[in-house]
């Protein structure tokens, strides 16, 4: 059957043997009706040879026939079988053994091996040997014929058919060897590049950093790579035969074996995180990929599974997430892990309203004057030392978070169902707060050092929480802000309950300085100027005033918006908005002309702008303002807090030809020591002083002490809010030339009243 199912296959790829099966049935079909024909000339004519050359020719035409229907193989066997009958026969009368068609059987084996295959070929075989033998037997009795004589033409026409029939097959098969040795040889170069392709798949598997385990269906490990040797710490030995679950998976719940499982004998690759466990009982994460190994055929016979050591990532991200929900410094949970704590708060509330919480917010009291006098590493010491303080503090439930520099945030939980209640006890624990902080605080590197101690005082705002199913985490936190402003605006050390009058405070004040951010380039604002007279009543210049013209609200007095804008970066927008249009104003003629002065005041952090003597010097160059002319306004707490950089700004602005001067004097600090090296003209005397001066003997005295200091140093005095002929009486006894500025003799008016009243 072997034998069958080879020549099968040939004959549906062989070209070659397809070829023989041809070239033999024309071969014996031209070769037993050409002797045919040629015996019959013989004389007399023997009929039986003439007979059986024609049947074999007739063979031939059979196997041809086959062969157009393609039926090679009993084609082959029509050929070979019904040959070696005929051939026998006329053998048998031609005298066995003697006669000349012994020649056939070489080539009949030759062409059974090719075409039957080697089982055919043996039988053949053994039947010519038996005939052979019966041929020798049967001849040594004188049983055989004697050997006709020959028919030359006939015998050459056999014989040149047998050796033509023989190197046609010996050539056919020749071509046919070489091309078997070429495909094989091919087949060689290309095994051999599959091996060296599959050696390097084997180098790949083998030196790859990622773990490589291949089991077979029953999930006993058949390979390891030694990626899986050198992490996990287990030899080859103790693995190989052993089932894969026993090293790996240990991380997987039930679910997810189940899961895996599932996916695996739906032939499907299963992915996802296992922590599993060295040889020496270190735990690490892997990224697991299982895959099945499939055959040519479809057929899974193994199992592969990849996986990357990700402990490494999974402790970045362990630490991305502690860094992004935990204060580096205090260890404590930062802002974003109190917005979790509340969402999760109103999401349990909206479920089943129970119980409210508190949230606290605190804030140091003078944090920044201590770091600054002590440094910033006792100021991180001081933090940590508060948060442990608070931290004792606290509930089980309750949360303390660091929510940015020197400010904390406190959750309460589980307070009480009544705000009233629940609000006495959140106050009773901002009590109990500022008592703790109020104890020394050890700011030693280690536990038993309390060598450095400090205490301190601390704000601290509350509100309830949440209110409503819509109350969310910064509402609730804009609720606590508020009443801590309020606390700390109090005075500080104090704690401050939420009261719905403060959001709406807040409110106003956020849309106020959302409108003055807007009016500052939207031409909304208005330049006024209050007069400043002489003892004879003329003018001898006027103070710039801004005014706030809202488009809905008309005008707004600059007691509301000022504040605001001092408490904002807004003042310096503001503050360069006033001084431009004083310069214009100055660069008049109306004002060039009679020599009047114009003062303007400055607020801190316009002034302490570094670019702010560069940015007036191109101001006066622009505006053409006589500098002169100009005066600036400057109180006490502006030049005292940087007095050395203040100074050196005043002297640059003088050398240009500016004055200054010192306003408000007396509310302050009034030293001397600062007013010696300060390179001021003038004194403006507190409208709270000059007031009172003719009536109260207290605030006489201390006009009385102004006007001194300013005659030893040579300053001009200014007397603010003189409303009424009294004033002007008890001051111009005391100081002639006094210059006075108030309603009495004129209020603040738009710019361009005052210019229109100074030409007429």
């Amino acid at each position: 059957m072997a034998d069958v199912s080879l020549l099968s296959a040939s004959d549906q790829s062989d070209p070659t043997i397809r070829k023989l099966v041809q070239v033999t049935g024309w071969a014996v079909t031209l070769i037993g009706c050409l002797v045919a024909l040629l015996l019959l000339r013989d004389d007399p004519v023997q009929w039986g040879r003439v007979v059986l050359n024609l049947c074999a020719g007739l063979v031939g035409v059979a196997a041809l026939a086959l062969v157009h229907l393609r039926r090679w193989l009993l084609a082959a066997h029509v050929l070979v079988w019904g040959v070696w009958v005929f051939v026998s026969l006329v053998a048998a009368g031609n005298g066995g053994v003697k006669g000349p068609n012994l020649l056939n059987y070489p080539v009949l084996i030759v062409l059974s091996g090719w075409l039957l295959g080697g089982r055919a070929t043996m039988c053949l075989l053994a039947l010519t040997g038996g005939l052979f033998g019966f041929f020798l037997w049967a001849d040594a009795r004188g049983a055989l014929p004697v050997t006709p004589a020959n028919n030359h033409y006939a015998y050459a026409a056999y014989l040149a058919g047998i050796v033509g029939l023989t190197a046609t097959a010996t050539l056919l098969s020749r071509r046919s060897y070489l091309g078997r040795v070429g495909e094989a040889q091919d087949m060689a170069a290309d095994l051999a590049a599959r091996d060296t392709e599959l050696r390097k798949l084997l180098r790949v598997v083998e030196q790859s950093p990622e773990s490589t385990v291949i089991t077979d269906l029953q999930g006993r490990i058949e390979f390891v790579n030694d990626a899986f040797v050198a992490r996990t710490g287990y030899a080859r030995s103790e693995v190989i035969g052993q089932l894969s679950s026993a090293f790996s998976g240990n991380g997987l719940a039930p679910a997810q074996l189940a899961g895996l499982q599932e996916t695996l004998a739906r032939g499907e690759s299963w992915a996802g995180e296992q922590a599993n466990v060295r040889k020496d009982g270190v735990t690490i994460w892997e990224s697991v990929v299982v895959a099945p190994i499939r055959q040519p055929d479809g057929r899974i016979s193994h199992h592969v599974e990849l996986k990357q050591d990700m402990s490494e990532r999974k402790r970045a991200a362990e630490e991305i997430h502690r860094l992004a929900h935990f204060d580096p410094l205090t260890s404590l949970p930062n802002r974003s892990m109190l917005i979790e704590r509340l969402t999760g708060l109103q999401a349990r509330h909206q479920r089943a309203p129970d119980a409210l919480n508190a949230l606290l917010l605190l804030d140091l009291d003078r944090f920044t004057t201590f770091n600054d006098a002590r440094g910033s590493e006792m100021g991180d010491r001081l933090l940590c030392a508060v948060a442990l303080r608070l931290s004792e503090r606290l509930g089980g439930q309750d949360l303390l978070v660091r929510v940015a520099a020197d400010e904390f945030g406190i959750v309460l939980h589980g307070l009480s169902a009544d705000a009233a209640a629940a609000g006495r006890r959140a106050l009773v624990f901002a009590e109990q707060v500022a008592q703790a902080l109020a104890q020394p605080l050890p700011l030693g590197l280690q536990a038993g050092d309390a060598a450095e101690e400090a205490q301190l005082q601390a704000s601290i705002g509350i509100t309830l929480y949440p209110q409503g199913v819509d109350d969310l985490p910064l509402n609730a936190m804009g609720r606590a802000g508020t009443a801590l402003h309020r606390a700390k605006h109090g005075g500080g050390a104090r704690a401050a309950f939420f009261e719905q009058g403060m959001g709406e405070v807040a409110a106003q004040r956020f849309h106020l300085e959302r409108d003055l951010r807007h009016a500052i380039g939207a031409q909304e604002l208005r330049l006024y100027v209050q007069p400043q007279v002489d003892g004879r009543g003329e003018f001898t210049g006027g103070e710039a005033l801004v005014r706030w013209q809202h488009p809905r609200d008309g005008l707004v007095p600059p007691g509301v918006f000022i504040p605001v804008a001092e408490e904002s970066d807004l003042i310096v927008g503001l503050g360069d908005w006033v001084l431009a249009q004083a310069c214009a104003v100055l660069a008049m003629p109306a004002f060039s002309q009679r020599r009047l002065r114009m003062s303007v005041n400055l607020s801190a952090r316009q002034f302490r702008q570094a670019s702010f003597v560069p940015n007036l010097r191109a101001l006066l160059a622009t505006t053409g303002a006589d500098p002169t002319l100009l005066t600036l306004e400057v109180t006490e707490g502006l030049v005292i807090e940087d007095f050395d950089d203040a100074v050196a700004k005043m002297r640059e602005l003088v050398a240009m030809g500016l004055e200054f001067a010192l306003d408000d004097f007396g509310t302050g600090y009034s030293s001397l020591a600062y007013l010696k090296r300060l390179p001021i003209r003038e004194l403006k005397i507190d409208r709270s002083f000059v007031t009172e001066a003719p009536t109260n003997a207290d605030d006489g005295a201390l006009v009385e002490a102004i006007l001194s200091v300013a005659s030893h140093f040579g300053l001009r005095v200014v007397a603010e809010g003189v409303e009424t002929r009294e004033q002007v009486r008890f001051l111009e006894q005391r100081q002639p030339d006094m210059v006075y500025q108030g309603y009495l003799f004129g209020r603040p008016e738009p710019v361009a009243q005052w210019v229109e009243r100074l030409a007429l």
